[in-house]
């Protein structure tokens, strides 16, 4: 019995490094949809973070790996993204995220780009959301597709109806 406890003690183990080592892989893809669904305060991207990791590993024993690492976290990350936003968007605002606390993941200026593109894209409805997020990491269209349960080739129409609302509200904001 005793050698039992200790072959469960080792895959315990091994399944927590193996969820540490997963998320070290995909740290900046947590953070970046962090940043996507929160007002980017530090407080709010720590909670967010949280949040994510929690539901990532509630489901890291189900993963299946029929879909690749990063797929499987993007949807995880975006939906429990969307429930943080709806859930903390009334709330008040309390230390902002600093263009250092960015670099840590990205540049400096990409980091306040970035922090503009997601007052716009906190406008779009919860797909567009998710849609833009994956867009701007570079996700392939069947990556995307297979992340919101839809088509490549809806996901491509989807896309350019989102590029076009974007570019109409970025132009109503400049005028």
């Amino acid at each position: 019995m005793h050698r039992k406890i200790q072959i469960e003690d080792s895959s315990i183990r091994d399944t927590e490094a193996a969820f540490v080592d997963m998320v070290k892989r995909h740290e900046a893809l947590i953070y970046k949809v962090c940043l996507a669904f929160t007002r980017q305060c530090r407080d709010e991207v720590e909670d967010l973070k949280q949040d994510i990791l929690c539901n990532l590993w509630h489901g890291y024993k189900g993963f299946r790996k029929e879909s690749k690492e990063s797929t499987w976290i993007y949807k995880v990350a975006l939906n429990t993204g969307l429930q943080f936003y709806h859930r903390n968007k009334r709330l008040p605002l309390t230390e902002e995220l600093t263009p250092q606390m960015a670099e840590c993941y990205m540049g400096e200026e990409e980091g306040l780009q970035l922090g503009r593109m997601y007052e716009l894209i906190h406008r779009l409805d919860d797909d567009e959301q998710k849609l833009v997020i994956m867009y701007l990491d570079d996700l392939s269209g069947k990556e995307m597709a297979e992340v919101l349960g839809i088509s490549e080739g809806n996901v491509r129409i989807k896309m350019y109806r989102v590029k076009e609302k974007l570019k109409k509200m970025a132009q109503y904001e400049k005028d």
